[in-house]
């Protein structure tokens, strides 16, 4: 064997024993896209299945992104698994992507894992196999860190998630990638979309990283070590958090989570980050679409109002009520979808976040004079008269037949 492929397959075994990725026996489903990242890993992991006594199978999702290109690679991924004599699932996304409210790439991500999950449960595998790359962690180390990650989101991509997805390619570079590929004369599928400068991952990989490499040559382990590093603190944080919870938090017979504010402002800045999103963790489910703004914002209300409320992604509801916090799961859709739009109910003042439009309204009653008109610090800033006003307001999408004045203008026009 070429002293190449050695190294690669000594390279992957030490990640795959280090995170203890696999067991003797365990059925793997790969993820296969049949771009040479995926095409490698399916390789590799092809090559250990003896040694490790594993069963594989190859599963690939079809976007309909691209209907010419995505039937190709579905025809390409089968005949893989064919080459091999290993079992094929593939399925077509029922719908055209493009859900409100988030991207196009977080919409196919989700639909991914959802299917990759649903036949995980379905056929009895134990693992599904990723091909994600050291180059696949630093880009997204620093995608975080331009929106202004804590140190969750800086710790990356874990190299195991849930004790069922794996990366066993996580700590080799997509340059090591393509050296295996060549000389294993293993053939792949370029998708043009890797190209298009329009996602911020893109231009991350195509234009920022050269520019730092020439800054320091290693920044790819480099990032990848201060995700470990990251992640090893938050581990320990997660763990800390999770027993003052035990001890501090009253978990209601209907799932709520009661919180006592007076040892809870007693924690430090950073603890108080974290025993808040373990919190909405277990009330949501998870943490998807939560970000460091959505626990600042449930911080806010601390100080101030000594009743008052706030909506979080994924229907949370949390609600002050003099010294205690309460984090419910609102069972109701936080918005109902009318004519393919949006609609929500804000029932007074609080923060309230708005999934469909990704954003957030905070509403305040702000006793005194009127402002001056004109004298508006920030077009984001809108000044309502309160005895002219009625809760709940109510903020929606167009329907047909709205019609609307423009400010300064005298004529309305449709929406």
């Amino acid at each position: 064997m070429v002293q190449v492929v050695k190294d690669f397959v000594r390279k992957t075994e030490k990640t795959i024993s280090r995170y203890n990725m696999l067991a003797h026996g365990d059925r793997v489903l790969v993820a296969v896209s049949g771009g040479p990242d995926s095409v490698v890993l399916l390789d590799v992991l092809d090559r250990l299945k003896e040694a490790l006594s594993l069963e594989l199978a190859v599963a690939h999702f079809d976007h309909r992104l691209r209907p010419d290109d995505d039937d190709r690679e579905t025809r390409f991924v089968a005949s893989l698994a064919a080459m091999r004599n290993l079992p094929f699932v593939t399925q077509k996304a029922l719908s055209p992507l493009g859900k409100k409210g988030i991207s196009l790439e977080e919409a196919a991500r989700d639909r991914r894992y959802e299917f990759l999950n649903d036949t995980l449960k379905a056929h009895g595998f134990q693992k599904i196999a990723l091909g994600h790359t050291l180059d696949d962690q630093a880009e997204t180390v620093i995608m975080r860190l331009l929106r202004g990650s804590g140190p969750a989101g800086l710790s990356g991509i874990p190299p195991v998630r849930d004790r069922t997805v794996i990366r066993p390619l996580i700590e080799v570079t997509r340059r090591e990638v393509e050296d295996y590929r060549v000389h294993r004369m293993l053939p792949h599928i370029t998708d043009p979309s890797n190209l298009e400068r329009q996602y911020l991952r893109n231009r991350i990989r195509l234009d920022l990283l050269p520019q730092l490499k020439t800054y320091q040559p290693r920044i790819l382990e480099i990032l990848g070590q201060t995700a470990g590093i990251m992640r090893d603190d938050v581990r320990w944080m997660e763990t800390e958090a999770r027993e003052w919870i035990k001890e501090h938090v009253k978990i209601l017979k209907t799932g709520s989570h009661s919180v006592p504010l007076e040892a809870f402002r007693k924690l430090p800045a950073g603890f108080q980050n974290q025993v808040l999103r373990q919190i909405v963790k277990d009330v949501q489910g998870g943490l998807r679409r939560i970000s460091l703004r959505h626990i600042n914002a449930v911080k806010s209300l601390l100080e101030g109002r000594p009743q008052t409320h706030l909506n979080l992604p994924g229907g949370i509801l949390v609600q002050k009520t003099y010294e205690t916090l309460v984090f419910t799961r609102d069972r109701k859709k936080p918005a109902r979808e009318k004519h393919k739009g949006y609609e929500y109910l804000l029932n007074g003042p609080g923060v309230f976040s708005l999934d469909a439009i990704s954003c957030t309204v905070n509403i305040d009653e702000i006793k005194g004079k009127s402002p001056i008109p004109g004298d508006n610090p920030s077009p984001w800033i809108a000044h309502l008269d309160a005895n002219r006003i009625k809760y709940p307001l109510t903020i929606r999408s167009f329907v047909p037949g709205d019609r609307f004045v423009p400010f300064g203008h005298d004529g309305a026009q449709k929406g």
